[in-house]
């Protein structure tokens, strides 16, 4: 007979779900409960945890709980029957697991099953449910409570008639030809000022002295273009600075006109166009013209934008687009991060960039749609973007910002908002080429316009900005947009520009051959053994390439010091981990680290220090093989993953892990043929590999940190391994279990890395650990663990299962450590066992071996004493940095380049 268990759905919020488990602990409180739900509780109390992923197909749920139940008769599956809250799949994969024993609860924990006699509970629960809904729909927000609203209030028709009009429109955007090159003008190295001007004499008197100091070492030349002033200006500039060029309008024009008239008149290879209410620092031409020397293809470098003090800084210069909440303009200006240079901007503010003259004559100049001023650089940059062109923030030119000095003289800040609003819809209509991000991002401004509106109209507001920008959005979408078809996809440049990556140049390229590493994680702090590798092998080859890494981060900040010392470039991608995983056929994993700002960084990185290799760190990192070409591509195996899964489908075997082994498999072999190399950890490894040369680079250890300290040990065990890598729960779980409680006497201390809880909780549906015992202690993340090995008599890696090589062996060896193990944790390093290490089949052989070790005193010395000659003569981070330096050489002239 199958036992008996009880199962919850988490299908209701927050807090009903808890009141859901409790009672469920009490209905046949002999039962085991398992509780199905998105997050795993922070204490389930000896409650099993199955994880529901939303991002999923309903079938494959469903067959992970079929799976994990399977063997045992379901007694109860019982969910929440909650309105607005999305898990309906849920409740049915309840209902079809146990359909004779679905018990429903509602908000007051009452409840029925789904048999004759509940009829009368159905019924009642039913009325309730009735009652409570429409009460709801006559309540203010209800939708016949917005319905009589519109209809006792008839102008409220205009709203959704009004997006609904231009959301339609959007779909009948004609193309045409918009732009038209302008004539090509002969011009020698060297920056032309373009300032437009309306009345702003006072302005210029401020801002002209800085620039003509900024330009006495410069060759280059200032055009004002005096734009239907009534202050002088013309006859002022003329007795005050008779070398500069004065371009007059008798009338006002709009600021594209204005500029575009003063770029005619250009001679020189750059053109900085400039408000007149910007005030130059010291450095400001020589920084942006340098970004032109860096950066290939360059179209604009724009300067940072700080405002007077006391003044709410509106702008900043690292202009991205990005909409963290459905209100929130689309572009915004993000705050540059300390050490953060070049970086890519979506656009380079009008006010104080400097652009290539050449591609700002190819784009046509500035497009004079935009009336009368506002959104034109947009466009300007979003055009240039199209055609390959990058623009990127200059942290060295800064400027400080008079802000709307000029126009707030002529328009109040409602008329400037409007002018905004439609600018932008005109822009998307006449710049955005893909009709996918087309649609994407004018459904995205014009459901926020009505958003807006709405919002408006219920403050009792006839008339507001966003109803008259919604009005105006039909009539601009049809004007048209480009014909053309981009150079470069928008997708890529939108990614690159969004907010997530952050440039910081470093170390001083040296003109040395150049690597590229491309990873999941940064390498420091040494947080795990991938980081420890990492970290030795790119610092020892600092001293023979100029390397550049583009890598992932948790959040955006200055990389340390450690990592700034040996890079020309750190390029940080930010990584928004999410449950939320889109069902692909791909591992999960793969899934968690597929990020177009990361791909986007990628490509870019590659096309601007092209080069000879790029090596990806991790196995999900191969998804990116194809956006490092030209360039040969090295694939770091640090672990064979698939390896990895057999193993663990014969410890903890689950529905979830077989299919994720099928995934890694089919991945991981495809992934070896579409990389020039592989790079394993062990020969072992190495011989796994199919479809591409490999080589076996071991891992090491740093053999002048880690030293033996001569330090008497105590009665102590160490054991060292991040618990986000299951095969060192699985370990530590297996001490626990069975060779702890067969020793007395000594202390045990954990190493867990960082948030030990969080990953206790994550893996909790595969195994539960108990710390809370006698005599042990546990860390998170240490940042100098040599003071624990010094303690500890014994360092021990029970592992039942393992892939790659353990770095904590060989730091402990280089300790001089004594080092009790399973065949597990010596996997891949051909040690000596009973010599180098202490090897244990069993628990009991395990227990006996850490006990004689730390009462023989001599025989532990002996053992001490070898494992410190083996890491020095084979295991140093100095040979094996320098077998990979000759690998990185043997690639390039195996595929005929000169250099790396």
């Amino acid at each position: 007979m199958k036992p008996g268990i009880k199962v919850a759905f988490a299908s209701g919020t927050d807090e009903l779900n808890v009141k859901l488990v409790d009672e469920m602990l009490r209905i046949l409180p002999e039962l085991p409960l398992y509780l199905v739900s998105e997050f795993p509780s922070a204490d389930l109390n000896g409650i099993r945890w199955l994880p529901y992923h939303p991002g999923h197909s309903f079938w494959e749920n469903w067959k992970r709980c079929r799976a994990a139940f399977r063997g045992s008769a379901v007694r109860l599956a019982a969910v929440m029957l909650v309105p607005g809250v999305p898990h309906r799949r849920m409740r049915l994969i309840a209902f079809l697991l146990s359909p004779a024993r679905f018990l429903a609860f509602n908000e007051n924990l009452n409840h029925f099953m789904l048999r004759p006699r509940s009829v009368p509970s159905i019924l009642r629960h039913g009325v309730w449910r009735l009652k409570n809904y429409l009460r709801w729909q006559a309540g203010p927000s209800g939708t016949w409570h917005k319905l009589w609203y519109r209809v006792s209030h008839p102008t409220q028709w205009r709203i959704p008639y009004l997006h609904a009009t231009a959301r339609a429109a959007a779909a009948l955007r004609p193309t045409r030809i918009l732009h038209h090159a302008l004539a090509p003008v002969p011009s020698s190295s060297g920056i032309s000022v373009v300032i437009p001007s309306r009345d702003g004499r006072d302005l210029l008197e401020a801002q002209l002295p800085g620039i003509i100091a900024e330009l006495a070492s410069l060759v280059g030349e200032v055009i004002v273009v005096d734009n239907g002033s009534s202050d002088g200006t013309a006859q002022w500039l003329a007795e005050r600075y008779p070398g500069i060029r004065c371009e007059v309008s008798a009338q006002p024009l709009s600021f594209a006109r204005a500029v575009n008239r003063g770029i005619a008149q250009a001679r020189y290879s750059h053109v900085c166009l400039l408000n007149n209410d910007m005030l130059l620092r010291g450095g400001f031409f020589g920084a942006l013209s340098q970004a032109f020397v860096k950066v290939p293809d360059l179209f604009c470098a724009t300067a940072e934008i700080q405002f007077p003090e006391g003044v709410r800084r509106e702008e900043t210069g690292k202009t991205v687009m990005r909409q963290p909440q459905p209100d929130d303009f689309p572009v915004r200006c993000e705050e540059p991060i300390a050490g953060e240079d070049l970086s890519y901007v979506l656009y380079g503010s009008g006010g104080c960039s400097l652009y290539d003259a050449a591609k700002l004559r190819e784009l046509g100049g500035v497009d004079e749609a935009f009336e009368p001023a506002y959104v034109e650089d947009l466009d300007l940059g979003y055009r240039a973007w199209q055609r390959g062109w990058p623009s990127v923030y200059v942290a060295g030119a800064v400027v400080e910002h008079r802000h709307r000095a000029t126009t707030s003289r002529y328009f109040s800040s409602e008329q400037i908002e409007a002018i905004v609003e439609t600018n932008y819809l005109r822009f998307l209509a006449r710049a955005v080429s893909d009709p996918k991000q087309f649609r994407r991002l004018w459904d995205q401004a014009i459901d926020r316009l009505r958003l807006l509106a709405e919002r408006a109209a219920a403050q009792e507001q006839t008339q507001s900005v966003p109803l008259e920008a919604l009005r105006r959005a039909a009539r601009v979408a049809w004007t048209g947009g480009p014909s053309a078809v981009p150079a470069g996809t928008e997708d890529h440049f939108l990614a690159l520009t969004s907010g997530a990556v952050a440039v910081f140049p470093e170390k001083p390229p040296t003109g040395k051959p150049r690597i590229l590493i491309a990873s999941p994680y940064l390498p420091f702090p040494l947080s795990h053994g991938g980081a420890v590798r990492m970290y030795n092998l790119m610092s020892r080859a600092a001293e023979e390439f100029d390397q550049i890494l583009v890598v992932f981060a948790d959040r955006l900040e200055k990389p340390p010091s450690q990592l700034t010392e040996i890079f020309a470039e750190i390029v940080l991608v930010q990584r928004i981990g999410s449950h939320l995983l889109p069902a692909t056929g791909r591992p999960e994993v793969v899934e968690e680290f597929a990020s177009a700002p990361f791909r986007a960084a990628l490509r870019q990185t590659v096309q601007k220090w092209r080069p000879g290799v790029i090596q990806l760190e991790y196995t999900q990192m191969a998804q990116y093989a194809e956006d490092c070409r030209p360039s040969r591509v090295v694939l770091v195996e640090h672990d064979i993953t698939f390896d990895l899964f057999e193993q663990l489908t014969k410890v903890c075997p689950d529905w979830e892990t077989e299919r994720q082994l099928a995934r890694w498999r089919s991945f991981e072999t495809s992934a070896w043929r579409r990389v020039d190399s592989v790079i394993t950890m062990s020969e072992k490894d190495r011989h796994m590999i199919s479809g591409a040369p490999a080589v076996a680079l071991p891992n090491g250890v740093d053999l002048d940190r880690f030293q033996p300290s001569g330090t008497k040990p105590e009665p102590r065990i160490l054991f060292v391994g991040s618990f986000a890598h299951l095969p060192n729960l699985l370990a530590l779980d297996f001490f626990l279990r069975k060779a702890w409680p067969l020793l007395s006497g000594v202390n045990l201390h954990i190493i867990a890395g960082a948030k030990p809880e969080f990953y206790m909780r994550r893996y909790q549906s595969k195994i539960s650990i108990n710390l809370e015992q006698p005599g042990i202690e546990m860390d998170g993340f240490v940042e100098d663990v040599r003071p624990a090995y010094a303690r500890a008599a014994v360092v021990i890696a029970p592992l039942v299962i393992s892939a790659g090589t353990n770095i904590k062996i060989l730091e402990a060896m280089a300790m001089g450590k004594a080092v009790v193990t399973t065949p597990a944790g010596i996997n891949g390093l051909e040690l000596s066992p009973g010599v180098d290490v202490l090897l244990a089949e069993s628990p009991r052989e395990m227990a006996i071996a850490i006990e004689r070790m730390i009462n023989h005193p001599d025989e532990r010395r002996h053992i001490e004493l070898a494992a410190r000659r083996t890491v020095e003569e084979r295991f140093g981070w100095n040979k094996i940095a320098s077998r990979q330096a000759e690998l990185y050489w043997n690639i390039a002239k195996e595929f005929g380049a000169a250099s790396p």
